[in-house]
């Protein structure tokens, strides 16, 4: 057997993408949290709103960099999973396509000079509800009734 080339793609086993995802959100919710407070504090405090803008952006840019590295390996492991896996894995697509046109519509509302910090803070925390309820739905993909621990490639194309 020969090595592995530095071309090939890596392989992971559903239970490690499982984890990995979970772990992921977990940390997700937990900076969640952190931005909520954030922009519940901007409410009573709108000098924060600069602090807000940039913990929000670096946030959202960890969701979207998560978001990727779940394209490129759960999606293979959803289509994998059953009669019902690549109905599964366009549902996550969909979410996905949602998710990103919200955040991208956050950001510009974010940096609108003409917005108030108080309006700005309420589209944070509703966006935070919004993306802990995609996670929450997104969890439920991944029962082990669902999928199963097959080897799982990443995505090229």
């Amino acid at each position: 057997m020969s090595p592995r080339s530095t071309h090939e793609q890596p392989i992971m086993r559903m239970s490690e993408v499982k984890q990995r995802v979970l772990e992921d959100h977990a940390q997700l919710r937990r900076d969640l949290t952190q931005l909520e407070e954030l922009a519940i504090g901007v409410r009573r405090q709108p000098s924060r709103l600069e602090a807000l803008r940039s913990n929000a952006e670096a946030l959202l840019t960890r969701l979207h960099a998560h978001m990727r590295w779940e394209e490129s390996y759960l999606l293979p492991a959803l289509r994998l999973a059953g009669a019902w896996g690549r109905e599964r894995a366009e549902r996550l697509i969909d979410e996905h396509s949602e998710q990103r046109e919200l955040i991208e519509m956050v950001v510009e509302q974010l940096w609108d000079g003409k917005r108030s910090a108080a309006l700005v803070a309420r589209d944070v925390v509703r966006l935070i509800g919004l993306l802990t309820e995609d996670m929450d739905e997104e969890e439920k993909l991944l029962d082990e009734r669902v999928v199963s621990d097959d080897i799982v490639g990443v995505e090229t194309g």
